[in-house]
């Protein structure tokens, strides 16, 4: 698999060997791991390769960092590591503090000191990474569960976002203590500047940092700032969720969808479309939020900081459908256009998918932009572009608004037959997967 990044770069968060933004996908470098074979001592090296041996699952995005997921359990980090978010201090940091490559995300575990290099979940706030591993149980406890999930936290932590409200970095290796609770698994993680959500194994949510604007609840509004790890009231299972800058969005099976937002956010988050509607208004307040209903297949539902994009499921079958056939409206509501996005919020900077945007495989929501995978293989990007994460063309205020770019493809791709296969999208970074 190989990865290419465009946009904004100034701490090398896009992994491609330098510090400056690019509008045109650019090979990512990996920091691998070789054996020399003649060397007698068999001691591992490092090289630096554009080809990744595993398949990247999930992309999160900081301020200033990168982190891929792969398939196989491993975390690559790239970007600011001033203050440890990226993990351990590495030799090859420039003088700012930045990696401009990918590099593997090991830990050692502050409490027992052994090493971790094996994670189920990632996300990132502005300055943090926050990573989800399964680690065996201590043999004293006697429990079905062989392994039990531990949150690792790393980076900066203002107003809570790592459950430390501190302005001192939070080490490598440090934990979140008593969570999940027992007998629990961590099942869906997201974060955005300044607060994060976790879905449990029993449909539970809990939540932590920013919490005034309602984004975790009406519960925890007054608190401010939540900096541990606090139930959130959702009156339905959930099993997975998004979060937006102020805001965050969780859904459940039977197409079941809430927002958590100030009701008087500006830009219309709470405004849940009318085809999105199922259920009374006298239930708007048991969460503090705002409640609707998917009456269709969705191949997922993602977040900007300003914007909800629910993507209907694509007619080809490529992306498996959330369970949403059984509702009781799916009778009653025209079901969308397949591969099209259902979308509201802010659009100032032509955020919300174009009225022509053809049908979408893949969709990946940045901060303020989105890059969709087309069934036609090619890559359409709209939104705020001012740092190239939309292509090279823009109007003249960096934005692609009313429409859509088609990214151009480096020439290698083509010649060689490679295909995209998915896309990702971050804090104004782009990036295309290709196989």
């Amino acid at each position: 698999m190989k990865l290419f990044a465009f946009g904004s770069n100034g701490s090398g968060q896009l992994g491609i060997g330098h510090t400056e933004d690019v509008s045109i996908p650019t090979p990512c470098l990996f920091e691998t791991d070789i054996t020399n074979a003649t060397d007698t001592t068999h001691q591992e090296k490092t090289d630096l390769t554009n080809i990744l041996d595993d398949d990247i699952v999930h992309i999160a995005a900081g301020g200033n960092h990168t982190l891929l997921l792969t398939k196989r359990g491993a975390i690559y980090v790239a970007g600011c590591n001033i203050d440890g978010r990226c993990g351990p201090r590495y030799e090859n940091q420039d003088e700012d503090g930045n990696i401009s490559h990918f590099r593997r995300f090991i830990l050692k575990d502050s409490i027992t000191g052994s090493e971790v290099s094996t994670f189920k979940h990632v996300s990132a706030t502005w300055e943090g990474t926050i990573a989800v591993a399964s680690i065996p149980q201590p043999q004293y406890q006697s429990s079905e569960n062989e392994t039990q999930d531990k949150i690792y936290i790393t980076g900066s932590s203002p107003k809570g976002t790592l459950t430390h409200n501190t302005t001192d970095p939070t080490q490598p290796g440090t934990s979140i203590p008593n969570f999940p609770p027992k007998d629990t698994k961590i099942t869906s993680l997201s974060s955005s500047m300044a607060h994060t959500i976790a879905i449990l194994s029993d449909g539970d949510v809990y939540g932590w940092g920013g919490s005034r604007k309602g984004q975790l609840g009406a519960r925890n509004r007054e608190s401010k700032i939540v900096c541990r790890p606090t139930k959130v009231d959702v009156p339905f299972p959930v099993k997975g969720g998004a979060c937006g800058r102020e805001f965050s969005v969780v859904w459940g099976s039977g197409g079941k969808l809430g927002v958590f937002a100030d009701s008087g956010m500006k830009w219309g988050v709470t405004g849940i479309p009318e085809v999105l509607s199922g259920f009374s208004d006298s239930d708007e307040n048991v969460c503090g939020g705002v409640r609707g209903c998917i009456p269709f297949a969705s191949a997922g539902i993602g977040a900007s900081w300003h914007g909800v994009y629910v993507h209907v499921a694509p007619a080809s079958g490529s992306i498996t459908a959330n369970e949403t056939d059984t509702q009781q409206h799916a009778d009653s509501t025209p079901n969308p256009h397949p591969g099209s996005i259902i979308a509201w919020g802010r659009n100032d900077r032509g955020q919300l998918p174009p009225p022509t945007l053809p049908p979408t495989v893949h969709l990946a929501v940045g901060s303020e932009h989105v890059l969709a995978l087309l069934e036609n293989g090619q890559v359409a990007a709209f939104g705020w572009g001012e740092h190239g994460n939309c292509g090279p063309d823009t109007d003249p205020q960096g934005n692609v608004s009313g429409t859509y770019n088609i990214v151009p493809l480096p020439e290698t791709v083509s010649a060689a037959g490679e295909r995209i296969i998915g896309v990702g999208a971050g804090c104004a970074t782009s990036f295309m997967l290709v196989s």
